[in-house]
C-alpha cells in the first residue's frame, strides 16, 4: 500500500486496521472498534482530498466518477451506519477451534470465506490508488 505522511486520513486507517488485525482471539471488542475506526477515517480520506483540486476544470467530472467507485461507496455507507446507526453489521463466526487464533478470523462482512478485515484493506487499496490518481491528475498541473 502506498505510503502517506502521519495524520493524514489514509494513515490512520491503515494504522487502526493493522491494530485490529494485531488482535487475538480474545480481543474482538478491540477489534470491533479498531475496525470502526479503520472504516471511519477511510471514508475520511475522500472528504480530505486537497481542497485546491476543486479549483482545476476537470474536478467535477472525476469527483463525480467517484460516486460509483465500489471502495467509496463501500466506505460511504459502512461510516454512514456506524456514525448514524451502530456498530457495523459484522457477521461473527464463533469457533472453539485452536486453529483460530486472532480475532480478524472471525468477522465478515459478506461471506465467512473472506475476513472482514480483509474487505476493509482491499477498500483502502482502491482509496490510496484515488488519491494517487487525484494527486498525479491535479497537483502536477496548475488550475485555470
Amino acid at each position: 500500500m502506498a505510503s502517506f505522511q502521519k495524520r493524514d486520513a489514509i494513515s490512520c486507517a491503515q494504522f487502526f486496521l493493522n491494530r485490529a488485525e494485531e488482535c487475538d482471539i480474545s480481543e474482538r471488542y478491540a477489534f470491533e472498534c479498531y475496525l470502526e475506526a479503520a472504516i471511519v477515517f477511510g471514508r475520511a480520506a475522500i472528504h480530505r482530498l486537497p481542497k485546491d483540486w476543486k479549483k482545476h476544470p476537470d474536478w467535477n467530472d472525476w469527483f463525480d466518477k467517484l460516486k460509483t467507485n465500489d471502495a467509496v461507496k463501500f466506505f460511504r455507507s459502512e461510516r454512514d451506519w456506524i456514525l448514524k446507526e451502530g456498530p457495523p453489521k459484522l457477521g461473527q463466526i464463533i469457533s472453539l477451534s485452536p486453529n483460530k487464533r486472532k480475532a480478524k478470523e472471525l468477522y465478515y462482512f459478506e461471506t465467512p470465506a473472506k475476513p472482514a478485515s480483509e474487505i476493509v484493506r482491499d477498500h483502502l487499496e482502491s482509496i490510496c490508488h484515488i488519491i494517487e490518481d487525484g494527486k498525479a491528475k491535479f497537483s502536477s498541473s496548475s488550475a485555470t
